[in-house]
């Protein structure tokens, strides 16, 4: 039987459309002067990013966000030469105060190109905390991504990280 959709023969899997797959990890940390009750506080709300402009010109904008498990929160990207991306985040996990695991998904066009599991927690300490941002992901077909982990990492270490 044939699937519904182009491209794809299940009775033949062997002619499906081959794609390039390149995957990569990546771990932020950084010590703060705040509990982490404080720090996991600040990835548990929206930020303002109603069509806001990052340094290299990329555009960022909140479609939804939905801060419990099972739930998502949806936003929308562009780069300056106008490719435009969606990308999702599915929360999986959330231990108020120490851990939010959520996967990641960036299609450009209705495709996948994107797709990661993303954990951040929050360790107490005698001065305030450590917050860890650990992300593994897998690209799909060479399609340029922006980088979304600079932002990322713009939101967890201030304006002056650079990577």
């Amino acid at each position: 039987m044939a699937s519904s959709r182009p491209g794809i023969d299940l009775e033949n899997p062997e002619e499906a459309p081959v794609r390039a797959i390149k995957r990569g990890t990546a771990v932020f940390e950084r010590r703060l002067d705040i509990s982490a009750q404080a720090a996991f506080g600040e990835w548990s709300r929206p930020v303002d990013l109603h069509l806001r402009r990052d340094r290299a010109g990329n555009l960022f904008s909140y479609v939804s966000f939905d801060f419990r498990i099972d739930s998502e929160t949806v936003f929308g990207f562009g780069t300056p030469d106008g490719k435009w991306y969606r990308a999702k985040m599915r929360y999986e996990e959330i231990v108020e105060g120490q851990r939010i695991t959520y996967v990641l998904t960036i299609k450009r066009r209705h495709r996948l190109i994107y797709l990661s599991t993303v954990t951040i927690s929050f360790r107490e300490t005698a001065n305030g905390c450590v917050q860890t941002y650990s992300e593994q992901g897998t690209s799909f077909d060479g399609e340029p991504v922006p980088d979304h982990l600079q932002w990322y990492a713009h939101r967890l270490f201030g304006k002056n990280f650079s990577s």
